[in-house]
Parts: C-alpha cells; structure tokens; sequence
C-alpha cells in the first residue's frame, strides 16, 4: 500500500538544519498492524505526517497504492487524505460545542459528501458509544473521547488508519481498551499504523518499527 525508499526530512531553521528522517526505506502493506517506536525526537511523528501525506519528504519517494506523491499539487494530497487515511491524534481535537455524532460527521462535512445519518451511527456503535451520540466531549472521559475520535476517522471508509500516540492521554486501562478497539478495527481489514511510546502495546502489532535520531533499526 505504502512504500518509502530513501526518505529523508529536514527541518531549516535560520542557518540551521534539523535532520528528523535519514534515509527511511518502509513498505506498508494493506492490512498490516504496524507499530512505530523510539524515543523523543527520533523522527515518528516526522514519519507518520509523511505517511499520511500531511508533509512532503526533502529527499527520497513515497508511493501510496501505486502512486507517486512527493510531487502532488496540495489539492491532489487533499483528496488522499480525505478519500484514503483516517488520523487518530493524541489530543483527540474535538469540537467541544458539537456533540459526539456531529463530531463524528465532520469529515463528511469537510469533505462535501451526504452524510449517511445510519452509517454514522453505526460506526458510533462501533466504538462502543451508541448511548452517547448526543453527548458533548465535556462530557465524556478520556478514553470515550479517544473513541470518538476512532470513529471521527472512519468516517470517510478510509484504507489506512494512522493514530499518533493514541493511548498517549489515557490511563492502563483505557489504554488497553483503545488498543482493543484498533485491533478490533485490524480484525475488520483497516490497515493500522501507531506511533507509541508504549512497549508493551507495540510489541502486540503484526511488525513494529524502531527508530532512532532519525534511522530506522532493528526493533
């Protein structure tokens, strides 16, 4: 599905250069469980931004499904991530006046298309929160709003489902559980790729990926 070869990221700030990425090679395959690890500042986030086509490589190619897209225009990449990658984000980023089944519609809003009021349910009933659609984040605990998130990302039938440290915010348990849900959702055909300081978590994906000051290493 994804494939990375010599991907390199730099960071220019004045007369300095930041190397996050130093010659990452990486293929995804559709229906991987992958897991992400390294310490802080070893160029995860760096990596899942590239993967999901938030940023562009300074050196190197990506392909996603068959296509080159280092050079994609800003309107070509936004139909990849609309129509292709759902994110899961540490701080779930929900909007606090809207309620959770609002919340979950968003990226059919922002993507212009009908919103299936059942699908939308559904997939809220997915997560477990068929009793809390018109709840407000505020009133919600951590790991419910994780979940609405998840299902915020499934909205638009995606391929690949990136979460950037998505159990980063929540305790053991509700850690475990959001861990439960993604492999559920693995289980279901989503590809997943997570960026986790978590160990224990990580070691339960199909392929874990260590990285270090930028390279990738033996996990």
């Amino acid at each position: 599905m994804i494939e990375l070869r010599g991907v390199e990221k730099i960071y220019r700030r004045g007369a300095e250069e930041l190397h996050a990425l130093r010659g990452i090679d990486l293929d995804i395959a559709k229906g991987e469980f992958l897991s992400i690890v390294g310490p802080s500042g070893s160029g995860k986030s760096s990596l899942l931004h590239i993967l999901g086509c938030l940023d562009r490589p300074t050196k190197g190619t990506m392909k996603f499904d068959d296509l080159n897209v280092e050079h994609m225009s800003e309107t070509e990449l936004d139909g990849i991530r609309s129509r292709k990658i759902g994110f899961v984000f540490q701080q779930f980023y929900l909007m606090p006046g809207l309620s959770v089944f609002d919340n979950v519609t968003l990226p059919k809003v922002f993507s212009r298309q009908k919103i299936d009021v059942d699908k939308i349910a559904s997939l809220i009933a997915t997560v477990g929160l068929h009793n809390r659609m018109k709840h407000f984040p505020n009133q919600l605990s951590g790991g419910e709003m994780q979940r609405v998130a998840i299902a915020r990302a499934l909205a638009n039938d995606p391929e690949i489902v990136l979460a950037d440290e998505p159990t980063g915010n929540l305790d053991t348990l509700n850690s475990e559980k959001i861990f439960d849900l993604l492999r559920s959702l693995h289980r279901k055909g989503y590809t997943i790729v997570m960026v986790t300081h978590n160990n224990d978590l990580a070691s339960r994906a199909d392929r874990t990926v260590l990285l270090k000051d930028g390279l990738q290493t033996a996990a």
